[in-house]
């Protein structure tokens, strides 16, 4: 015959199993998502560049490949808000048939948009 745990001491050891689970999914999380909104110029490396280039002067094969047109030193970008950019950047079909935003919150869409203005009146 086996012997049984008591049945404190069993919820006890099954409370802890599930306390170690939970602790340890939470730290795996942790580490594979930053907390907070990333910064713009953060949000436009990983999202952007690809296709803008990271200094905004389309200089990628996906830029030439998809015809795009340059931030960087472009009066009219600079000229307009950042709540203007982001309506733009939404707008834009090529955005959408990429998968450019999905993921993206409103919070690093806003940044992301404020460096693009930033790279707009860059030369």
């Amino acid at each position: 015959m086996m012997s049984r745990i008591p049945s404190s001491a069993g919820a006890r050891a099954r409370g802890n199993l599930v306390t170690a689970v939970v602790v340890g999914a939470l730290w795996v999380g942790a580490a594979a998502e930053p907390s907070g909104p990333r910064g713009g110029a953060a949000v436009f490396k990983a999202r952007c560049a690809r296709c803008h280039g990271e200094s905004g002067k389309t200089d990628t094969p996906g830029a030439r490949a998809l015809k795009v047109r340059p931030l960087a030193n472009d009066a009219r970008l600079a000229g307009m808000t950042s709540a203007e950019i982001v309506r733009a950047i939404e707008a834009d079909a090529k955005h959408e048939a990429l998968g450019a935003l999905t993921g993206v919150d409103d919070a690093e869409l806003r940044a992301a948009a404020a460096f693009v203005k930033e790279l707009a009146g860059r030369r």
